[in-house]
């Protein structure tokens, strides 16, 4: 065999993936992360190679053995294992259509994209004042919400209007929640998860008021629980 093979082992996995057996974790005296790759000869006078594959894409996977791969649709996905003191209970995945050993594919950058839209007037077709502020906006982004479909696409007045006035939250408030509807995230400081829940609740986005739920049941304490449960019971009622 040609390239540098994996260090002895046992208690690992391999799985096939086109003309290649990917080898992953296993022990050897200590828990082992790492992924090697043999590329299998086209004929057989000719050897097979072995190469390192980088397997982390962001976090490394924890050091394991005794765990379970499979293949499914260009995808190595593996689950569980024993690190050597705990055993583990997580499933990770290694995309073979991204491999590349030449070049690392760029992590994605569409969040950050879509949240610099916010509030940009390039491209916009929509103008909200709040609190006598404009808010610029793109309807394509607005219409994932239900309120906004029919603000935008039904008989209503405002689908006519290029400027239109929100009265029922603050300035701060509605930029969060388009931050939301850009991108599907948001930051939620406890201080206005209150004020964001009831706008999701008034603009008919559920998963946003879920989101914000959670946020404040999470900080939930001796001082605060009786105004979050009377603010959820007046919204619910």
């Amino acid at each position: 065999m040609d390239g540098i093979p994996p260090i002895p082992r046992d208690s690992h996995v391999a799985v096939t993936h086109a003309n290649s057996i990917y080898v992953f974790g296993g022990s050897s005296g200590a828990a082992l992360n790492d992924l090697h790759e043999l590329q299998l000869p086209s004929s057989k006078h000719q050897p097979g190679r072995w190469r390192p594959v980088n397997a982390g894409r962001g976090t490394q996977p924890q050091p394991r053995f005794c765990h379970a791969a499979v293949v499914y649709q260009d995808t190595l996905y593996s689950f569980g294992g024993y690190s050597g003191s705990e055993r583990i209970n997580e499933f990770i995945k290694f995309d073979f259509a991204l491999y590349d050993l030449t070049f690392e594919v760029p992590p994605s950058s569409i969040n950050a994209e879509l949240r610099s839209m916010v509030n940009n007037p390039m491209l916009s077709d929509v103008t909200f004042v709040v609190e006598g502020r404009e808010i610029h906006a793109h309807k394509l982004l607005l219409i994932r919400c239900e309120y906004f479909q029919s603000l935008f696409l039904g008989s209503m007045m405002e689908s006519t209007l290029s400027r239109i006035p929100i009265e029922q939250v603050r300035y701060s408030v509605f930029l969060s929640l388009l931050e939301y509807l850009y991108t599907d995230h948001v930051r939620i400081p406890l201080s206005r998860a209150m004020e964001l829940f009831e706008a999701a609740d008034l603009f008919m986005i559920p998963r946003l008021k879920t989101i914000c739920e959670k946020r404040m049941l999470q900080s939930i304490s001796v001082s605060n629980a009786a105004s979050i449960f009377y603010g959820m019971f007046q919204l619910n009622s």
